[in-house]
Parts: C-alpha cells; structure tokens; sequence
C-alpha cells in the first residue's frame, strides 16, 4: 500500500514537473520580446548606476586641491579608484582608454599632477560619462536602432 501511494505521487511529481517546463518553454517563445527587454534593461540599469557611481568620483575629485599634500593624496586614490572601475567594465574600458592612460599618469608622477591638469581630467571625464549616460537612456527608451 505504501509502494503504491509513493509510486503514485512519484508520478502526479513528475507530470506537474513536465507540465511546468511545458508552461515555461511556452511562456519563453510566446513572451520572448519581453524578457529580452527586462533583461536588456537590467543590463542598462547597472550601467547606469556605475556612470552614477563615477560621476559621484569625479564630484569628490572637486573637493581637493592638487596644491595641497593631504589633498594630492586623496586625489591619487581617487584617481586610482576611478581607473579600478573603468578598467572592470567592458563599456567602459575602450571608450576611456586614452582617460585611463592620462589618470594613471596623473596618479603616478606627483610634479603632473597639478590643479588644471585634475580640472582637464575631470572635465572630459565628465563629458564623457554624459554622453554614455545619454547613450543608455536611449538604450532604454528604445530610441536608438
């Protein structure tokens, strides 16, 4: 009696296991369009909140002066943590290369690093990082082909 109950829900188990993969696979042909799109807008999401994420660097860069040891230092590091995080994302990396190289520089010879010269980086940095912000929201909104 136990055998033929086990075997019994053994089998309801796996029919409702074929029914359920039957009921994705379907959902995944029929709602194809929609699930690319939420995940291409999780993809962008997350662009975005990395564009975000520097913007909030580049804000912080303002706040030190290169004149000023204690502030050479935190704009090194700053520096360094803005070239970290465009060299780990894909999208970003190419695009910014030439940025990565200038910031690298900056970071590693104290007598470049001055005042304008941070000015300069920060302004084409953020330039850059408003055009790829434009770019993605287009992504978003489906206006770009």
């Amino acid at each position: 009696m136990l055998e033929t109950t086990m075997n019994f829900i053994t089998a309801i188990s796996n029919l409702f296991t074929i029914l359920a993969s039957g009921i994705a696979i379907w959902v995944f042909f029929t709602k194809r369009k929609a699930i690319s799109s939420a995940f291409s807008l999780l993809v962008n999401y997350s662009f975005q909140l990395t564009l975000s994420e520097l913007k909030e660097k580049l804000e912080r860069l303002n706040d030190f002066h290169a004149a000023d040891d204690a502030g050479r230092e935190q704009i090194v590091i700053l520096l360094h943590e803005t070239v970290g995080q465009i060299k780990g994302n894909s999208r970003l990396r190419k695009p910014m290369n030439d940025l990565v190289e200038t910031a690298n520089k900056l970071a590693s010879d104290k007598r470049r690093l001055t005042e304008p010269r941070k000015r300069a980086f920060v302004a084409e940095l953020r330039e850059r990082i408003r055009h790829l912000n434009i770019e993605n929201v287009e992504a978003i909104s489906g206006d770009n082909p």
